[in-house]
């Protein structure tokens, strides 16, 4: 995982070619005005999705992974709480979603952080998430989730 300012994005080029791309296209692009929707940037390499939703208790939220994403997370409007833990240390609670690249977990929840407009975070496939959860109570969320094929 890393978790960092945005003004710093342009630091993490270079660990692989299609988080390059993403980053240019982050950089590049004004996200923030793009509807809920997806959007493939690089065929299937590069996915931009943009999503509204209201924050959950952490008693409604799981832990989820992914084999074939990395996920770049940006937060365009409101706040949440992010967790994260190491997968091999969780329990998968149903059959991973080949087609959908989604698996759910339970355990402890790892360490957490706000995420806030002015921060992004990139899950690799060994870090199982939890986010979307209330930070200071429910906030209407407006994100931006980069899917980075490995």
């Amino acid at each position: 995982m890393i978790f960092d300012q945005l003004t710093r994005l342009k630091t993490y080029e270079g660990i692989s070619k299609n988080i390059d791309f993403a980053i240019e296209y982050l950089l590049n692009n004004d996200i923030s005005i793009l509807p809920d929707g997806s959007y493939p940037i690089d065929g299937e390499k590069v996915i931009v999705n943009v999503m509204s939703y209201a924050t959950k208790t952490l008693h409604e939220a799981a832990f989820e992974a992914h084999r074939k994403y990395i996920d770049i997370q940006i937060l365009i409007g409101g706040e949440e709480r992010c967790y994260c833990a190491p997968l091999d240390t969780l329990i998968a609670s149903g059959s991973f979603d080949e087609e959908k690249d989604i698996g759910f977990y339970e355990g402890q929840a790892g360490v957490s952080f706000p995420l806030k407009t002015n921060n992004f975070v990139i899950f690799f496939p060994h870090d199982a998430h939890m986010p979307s959860c209330d930070l200071t109570g429910k906030s209407h969320v407006r994100k931006v989730v980069v899917k980075i094929s490995l």
